[in-house]
């Protein structure tokens, strides 16, 4: 008789430590998740993108977010000539495309769609998460993101996980800069697979974020009001290489 009775109490125990252990790990992943910029965030940062985000990711952080009170905008050009051509500029020979806004485009598929469409918003997600990898640069880094770095020179100049990078670079600068640089190769191939699309390919891709403040609403009629607008330059950097599976699912 006693032991049937100990048996639920065992059981009820082991479901109440694994739900106290799971507990505990949601609270821990969400600390980590919200919190700072941190190496050992860096290096869980894909895991916790996966547990939080999932394939449902809408490009909120956690929650939905107010509304919005600016517009943003990827825009982009590219050089189609050889890399060496490109380099040297337009004065020998290099051929530049115009500046294309991506961002305006893909709206124009948008309007009066009712429901949220992910192929028609790429540029918007990604604006959004390089603005931000932009942002925690520091001023340093922000001036050196608008230097060409082209034919193989890596940004910054220097490998990021190099032992020379960990001399130049605290490891909480580091951190920053490798968040930032994930979010820049997303970027350059998005603007890749674009040049593709619309030249035919590219060797060199350069791009602008701009930021447009809303008109608010007792303004909207009032001449000669302006919107606030922002700017982040990217400079010139080699295209990214995609095979061919990739390409033919991109177009």
């Amino acid at each position: 008789m006693r032991q049937r009775k100990n048996k639920p109490k065992i059981l009820s125990m082991a479901v109440l430590l694994i739900a106290g252990l799971l507990a505990m790990a949601h609270i821990g992943a969400t600390l980590a998740f919200t919190g700072p910029s941190t190496p050992i965030k860096s290096s869980l940062q894909p895991e916790l993108n996966k547990y939080f985000l999932g394939p449902l990711d809408q490009g909120w952080s956690l929650f939905a977010p107010g509304p919005y009170s600016q517009d943003e905008y990827f825009t982009m050009r590219a050089c189609v000539s050889d890399g060496k051509t490109c380099a040297a500029g337009a004065k020998n020979g290099a051929e530049f495309t115009e500046w294309r806004d991506v961002t305006a485009e893909e709206m124009v598929s948008r309007a009066g769609n009712v429901f949220s469409n992910r192929e028609a918003k790429q540029s918007k997600a990604i604006h959004g998460r390089l603005w931000g990898a932009v942002s925690d640069l520091s001023s340093e880094a922000k001036k050196e993101i608008e230097k060409p770095f082209v034919l193989g020179v890596p940004v910054f100049g220097t490998d990021l996980d190099s032992g020379e990078a960990a001399q130049k670079y605290s490891a909480s600068e580091r951190t920053s800069l490798r968040a930032y640089k994930r979010m820049e190769d997303t970027a350059v191939g998005f603007a890749t697979l674009y040049a593709q699309e619309q030249w035919g390919g590219a060797s060199m891709v350069e791009i602008k974020l701009r930021r447009e403040s809303v008109t608010p609403f007792n303004l909207r009629h009032e001449e000669g009001h302006k919107n606030k607008v922002s700017e982040v330059y990217i400079g010139w950097r080699d295209a990214k290489e995609f095979d061919e599976q990739t390409l033919a699912v991109w177009k």
